[in-house]
């Protein structure tokens, strides 16, 4: 994703919304495989924030002066924060099969 900042803003808007919709779908998958905390927040997050892109890059939501930096922060902080609040309350795993050690 941080290599699509260097493309023009649709192609960058193409590339994000990919990673993050391969991102939050692999961690959809991984929090109903091994049940691990984060993964049932970010999954919906990372989507989420897929669907922000699409938005923004459509014309329907304002972001600024620098879009892609409100963007930037708004992914990389509300994942570490989604991360580090959701292990903190629940605990690493919560639900689902613990993994093999």
């Amino acid at each position: 994703m941080l290599l699509a900042l260097v493309l023009d803003p649709e192609w960058r808007a193409i590339v994000w919304v990919a990673m993050l919709a391969w991102m939050g779908t692999a961690c959809v998958l991984n929090a109903r495989r091994c049940g691990r905390t984060h993964c049932r927040y970010t999954g919906p997050f990372f989507l989420g924030m897929a669907g922000l892109v699409v938005v923004y890059i459509a014309g329907f939501v304002p972001l600024g002066p620098q879009p892609w930096l409100v963007l930037a922060i708004m992914i990389a902080g509300g994942n570490a924060l989604i991360w580090w609040v959701s292990e903190r309350f629940y605990g690493t795993y919560s639900g689902g099969q613990l993994p093999d050690v």
